[in-house]
């Protein structure tokens, strides 16, 4: 067994993988849909990354809580790298998206979660926690007490929902301003207010620019 930052780390990426591709099985056309939102990719290179995307983190996944379970240290590092480099490429592409000022969903959840650079933090930070325990997975072999063990499962969980549940939470739709028809002027069309993030996507898509 790896150090206890070490599992905590690759246990948090393995877990996400989890939950990314169990978003897509609980909806497959939600990613391809979201790329098509974004208006970014042509429609082979769409639909190419609606099908190996799912995929790639299904394998990194199992291949993942394999390593973990076996204590296989190589394989639990070419994981961790491969997925550093996954997050890392979700990240980039989500930023270019944002600084086009385009929106959409962000195709990694089953419901409809705004692309936003919540999004892009939460990439990142999953790049960075594969990257560390790709490192630490290279120190030796540690032994580990059933309650290090159980501490260590119980971390994971939480960090994983809440790191995961980020953009979600960090979403607030602000309800369009619409001022209802008086009598006096009951053919007038209502007036609607679109507020507008910092990237310059609408907010119904995406939360409104900090004050």
């Amino acid at each position: 067994m790896i150090s206890f930052y070490g599992g905590l780390t690759a246990s948090i990426v393995v877990l996400s993988l989890f939950i990314g591709v169990g978003s897509h099985a609980a909806r497959p056309a939600a990613l391809d849909e979201a790329l098509l939102a974004h208006g970014v990719l042509g429609p082979r290179l769409r639909r190419f990354a609606a099908a190996v995307v799912p995929f790639a983190e299904g394998a990194l996944g199992v291949g993942g809580a394999t390593a973990l379970l076996t204590g296989h240290q190589r394989g639990l590092q070419a994981v961790l790298a491969l997925g550093t480099a996954l997050f890392g490429l979700y990240a980039g592409y989500t930023r270019h998206v944002l600084a086009l000022g385009r929106g959409g969903p962000c195709g990694c959840s089953h419901q409809d979660v705004p692309l936003s650079r919540w999004v892009t933090r939460r990439a990142v930070a999953l790049a960075g926690l594969a990257l560390a325990g790709a490192v630490l997975a290279g120190a030796g072999p540690v032994q580990h007490s059933a309650a290090e063990l159980i501490t260590l499962l119980l971390a994971a969980c939480a960090c994983t929902v809440l790191l995961w549940s980020l953009p979600a939470a960090m979403h607030e739709p602000t309800a369009a301003s619409v001022h209802l028809p008086t009598r006096a002027a009951v053919h007038q069309p209502t007036e609607t207010t679109v507020h507008r993030t910092a990237e310059g996507v609408s907010t119904r898509w995406t939360s409104p620019p900090a004050p």
